[in-house]
């Protein structure tokens, strides 16, 4: 009579570690949805006085802050190339999920509005004016600018693979 052994097979193994990227990447993602939302509707928060005195809005500062907090986490967490059989998501993948989580949900909210109800829309969370031009622009700088630097270790960490212990590269 024949057991099954307790040790995982190769592919047991390998689906295993795929399903544990794709569950991460996918929390990265929500991570971002989360951040651009609390962000989108807290941007124009002002928590030192009246609304309406043309104070600086804190919000805009705390929302920013978020994002960055977030990106800069998922960068002190993640290597530029994992191990392969490592259940960790590279670098610029995380990075990337976060930041399409993010702008996903802040295209949403800004082209389309909440949804309570289709019937009556005309919901404006984020205006044209310069709070909300600032949280857009200075939010998408900064995510472009996580994700370029992720992208340049990833390509250095790719190459130091190719080059020899003379740091010339291989033929």
């Amino acid at each position: 009579m024949t057991t099954k052994s307790d040790t995982p097979t190769a592919g047991e193994s390998a689906r295993s570690t795929r399903a544990a990227r794709i569950g991460l990447l996918v929390l990265c993602l929500l991570a971002g949805l989360a951040v651009g939302v609390v962000g989108s509707f807290l941007h124009r928060a002002q928590f030192g006085g009246t609304n309406g005195d043309g104070g600086f809005p804190d919000g805009l500062l705390l929302s920013l802050g978020g994002l960055a907090g977030l990106l800069l986490g998922l960068t002190g967490l993640t290597r530029p190339v994992p191990a392969a059989t490592s259940g960790l998501p590279g670098r610029l993948a995380a990075l990337g999920a976060a930041a399409g989580g993010w702008v996903i949900a802040v295209i949403w909210l800004t082209y389309v509005g909440p949804p309570t109800s289709f019937q009556a829309k005309g919901d404006v969370i984020l205006a044209n004016d310069w709070i909300s031009m600032t949280f857009l622009i200075v939010g998408l700088a900064g995510a472009t600018a996580f994700l370029y630097k992720a992208w340049i270790a990833t390509l250095e960490a790719k190459m130091a693979k190719y080059r020899g212990p003379d740091g010339k590269s291989r033929p």
